[in-house]
């Protein structure tokens, strides 16, 4: 077997996950809470701005755009915003703020995705978990990302609406257009949040402190977004897969 198919196995928390060697993708977790969509199939499930009863939701604000891209092997989700068009825009897919997952609870995020368009000067470009939605992600209560602004320079930052908050921490990594990584968020230990990128841990002599997140603050749900204020600017985010995994509440009892 080749270490491109090679799969292997790690244990942490009481978690099994399976990982291929070569990529760090995760290709299954024996965990209590396990959740994983690969976008393949029609559209059903992912509605307009406010219509709860879908799955996944949408932001689409003036000229931006959310789909998925057709014809595209083990399907892709798009969201895009218009170099045409000097607008506000904004484009966001996200649970419709139903912020179902504690990350208090072991909770690790994944997904695999690519900057396909790099964006443009006044662009912001975000993808991790947070909790409610807002257009100005600075104003954004609690969350752990990834971020874009102009170009590829990739930053992480996170917020737990308490005095230690990191923004715009930069990896020393600058991506390449339509390459494809998976970007891991470990949510284990919320005195130390750690951010990968395939498989490699960034940042690691920075702590990215969250404890001050509780059973309330801690319900966040997974954040994809591209949005501008103004300029004829665009930008491209290719989502290939969105993963979440843990433990299940501590606040629920079986007895």
């Amino acid at each position: 077997m080749s270490n491109a198919t090679r799969i292997k196995c790690q244990w942490e928390n009481g978690i099994q996950r399976f990982y291929v060697d070569s990529t760090d993708e995760t290709v299954q977790a024996m965990a209590p809470v396990w959740f994983k969509d690969d976008f393949i199939g029609h559209q059903q499930g992912i509605g307009s701005l406010g219509n709860t009863a879908d799955l996944w939701e949408v932001v689409d604000e003036a000229s931006a755009s959310e789909a998925l891209v057709a014809d595209t092997q083990n399907g892709i989700f798009s969201l895009a915003l218009a170099a045409g068009s000097d607008e506000a825009e904004d484009a966001v897919l996200y649970f419709g703020d139903q912020t179902v997952i504690n990350v208090l609870n072991d909770v690790q995020f994944e997904t695999r995705l690519a900057v396909q368009v790099a964006p443009g000067t006044g662009v912001r470009a975000v993808w991790g978990m947070c909790g409610d939605h807002n257009l100005d992600k600075d104003t954004v209560a609690e969350s752990a990302w990834f971020s874009l602004d102009a170009g590829l320079d990739l930053c992480v930052e996170c917020d737990d609406a308490t005095a230690n908050t990191l923004d715009d921490q930069d990896t020393g990594t600058d991506l390449v257009a339509e390459a494809f990584h998976i970007y891991r968020i470990d949510f284990s230990d919320l005195s130390d949040v750690k951010y990968f990128v395939d498989g490699s841990r960034v940042l690691t002599d920075t702590t990215f402190d969250m404890s001050g997140l509780d059973g309330t603050t801690g319900l966040f749900q997974p954040y994809f977004s591209l949005d501008k204020a103004t300029g004829a600017v665009g930008g491209t985010l290719y989502i290939d897969y969105v993963s979440f995994w843990g433990t299940r509440s501590s606040l629920v009892s079986n007895s």
